[in-house]
């Protein structure tokens, strides 16, 4: 199934959650066949909102599992340990709250990113500014093999250097595609990481126009 028709089933079920009456809603709406594993995450589901985890990511993971037709039970598991992942992520980056921010914390833990480099991250990024886009560029870098250090290295030294959230962004992306294209994901990121990094001011200058709680410490 396509990742189209992935996105579609999600939202439906989102907005048909969102959409029932207080005292109705919950996670019945889950297409999952076998009813005594839909019970089970809907009681995993519970549990997590009850810590006052978010509810969609845990929603958007059982409709993962749906379709890509997994058991009942390893929709439970997957479902059990996204919850800990976004109650692990949401200490890590405290302040941040949003459902964007944790889920993405969440997904930088599932594929391997280690639990303090979270807590780097969110110390280097202004703190007026959601976390989420350059965890998400951290995680889509350690998924395509390049090492965890080495990707945080490099994202933490375009911060500094003043880089704009769309670079940041096309990072990722670009290294998607150097990779889809046959290059090495270390190779990759280095050259376009120093692509970045030549249109950017030098260290004294970006150090003076960073704004407050984003400068690095002397």
């Amino acid at each position: 199934m396509s990742m189209h028709r992935v996105r579609t089933l999600v939202a439906l079920v989102l907005a048909s959650a969102s959409a029932a009456p207080a005292s109705a809603q919950g996670t019945s709406v889950l297409p999952i066949a076998d009813a005594k594993a839909r019970v089970a995450v809907e009681r995993e589901i519970a549990r997590a909102q009850a810590k006052g985890l978010p509810t969609q990511p845990l929603i958007a993971k059982a409709m993962e599992g749906v379709t890509k037709q997994a058991t009942g039970e390893r929709i439970r598991v997957a479902v059990a340990s996204q919850a800990k992942r976004l109650e692990q992520a949401r200490a890590l980056l405290a302040p941040s709250q949003s459902v964007a921010e944790l889920t993405s914390g969440a997904d930088a833990l599932a594929v391997g990113v280690p639990a303090p480099m979270l807590k780097q991250l969110r110390a280097a990024w202004p703190v007026d500014r959601s976390v989420a886009m350059p965890l998400d560029v951290l995680t889509e870098l350690v998924a395509r093999g390049i090492p965890a250090k080495h990707a945080l290295e490099q994202i933490t030294a375009l911060m500094k250097r003043g880089a704009t959230p769309s670079q940041i962004a096309s990072l990722g992306t670009s290294v998607q595609a150097d990779v889809a294209a046959g290059l090495a994901p270390d190779a990759a990121l280095e050259v376009r990481a120093r692509g970045v990094m030549s249109l950017l001011p030098s260290p004294a200058a970006a150090a003076s126009l960073a704004p407050t709680g984003s400068r690095p410490p002397r």
